[in-house]
């Protein structure tokens, strides 16, 4: 593996590259992750394939922009990162928030992209396709009301990285997900040590406020209706049973030209990969066949 710091787009970002002769795959993980998301997934693909994963810019060990949280610069690091290592076309993984860069990507850069899979439900913000589907004069206050709750959210900091690897084990498991080596390798990854000697999450909660600010009005129909690749999408269990999940991705399956829907069962959004790594790469490789 190879371990390296690429500059794309006006930002550093963490690049591990597993090389080998075959297909590209890059792997994108969620908001608040960073690229350890996939240590339990690599093993099934790295002998196959040629294998990038990296911190999305604000996370992990990526630069820390003040600003620039939007999902086309999102897109553009990637796209930075594939001309730094001489990749002409790749398929993209991505989890959440990485599978909405990936749908980008395949819009805006079809000759570059082979195909995306995203593991989470894509729905926009508000409106129609949404997690709020409201009318748009009340889509301010909304606004409004979502900034006052996240101002309000402390990020929570903790006296060792133990303390904060115990804490986190314990909300894993009373969330209903199996704790293991590789869930423990992400949260270890995702610890920084502050000024004065505490440790917190490597991703800055004002990060996530960037990008929500620039998420909520977006219309993902503009990049699905661009978009020519298959694309395979994994929404969790409980996503795929609530009516309206269900229809802003049938909405969406009839914007595509090629897409497939796959349900892992027990699965949590964001989280199939951790719990179900195998079943997560098998439902992947299968997809690959059929492109």
């Amino acid at each position: 593996m190879d371990n390296r710091k690429i500059n794309a787009n006006g930002v550093e970002l963490e690049v591990n590259h597993y090389p080998k002769e075959g297909d590209t795959i890059i792997f994108l993980h969620f908001s608040g992750g960073n690229l350890a998301q996939w240590s339990g997934i690599i093993p099934y693909f790295k002998d196959d394939y040629n294998i990038v994963t990296m911190d999305i810019r604000g996370h992990g060990k990526s630069e820390k922009l003040k600003e620039g949280y939007t999902l086309d610069n999102m897109a553009k690091d990637v796209i930075g990162v594939m001309d730094e290592l001489d990749l002409s076309k790749a398929h993209i993984v991505g989890s959440s928030l990485g599978g909405e860069i990936g749908v980008n990507l395949s819009a805006n850069y079809p000759d570059r992209i082979v195909s995306v899979v995203a593991e989470g439900a894509i729905q926009n913000f508000f409106g129609k396709n949404g997690s709020y589907d409201i009318p748009e004069e009340e889509i301010p206050n909304k606004k409004e009301e979502i900034r006052k709750e996240r101002k309000e959210r402390i990020t929570p900091v903790y006296n060792s990285i133990e303390e904060k690897v115990e804490t986190k084990r314990k909300d894993f498991e009373e969330g209903g997900i199996e704790w293991d080596s590789h869930i423990e390798k992400f949260e270890k990854y995702d610890t920084v040590e502050t000024e004065d000697g505490k440790f917190t999450t490597s991703c800055p909660k004002w990060v996530v406020d960037n990008y929500v600010e620039n998420y909520w009005d977006i219309k993902f129909e503009k990049y699905f209706k661009k978009t020519k690749c298959p694309v395979l999408m994994i929404p969790s269990e409980d996503e795929w049973s609530t009516p309206e999940v269900k229809e802003s991705i049938e909405n969406y399956q009839k914007l595509l030209k090629k897409s497939k829907v796959d349900i892992i069962p027990g699965g949590f959004h964001a989280y199939v990969a951790f719990q179900y790594p195998r079943k997560f790469s098998e439902v992947i490789r299968e997809f690959y066949k059929g492109l």
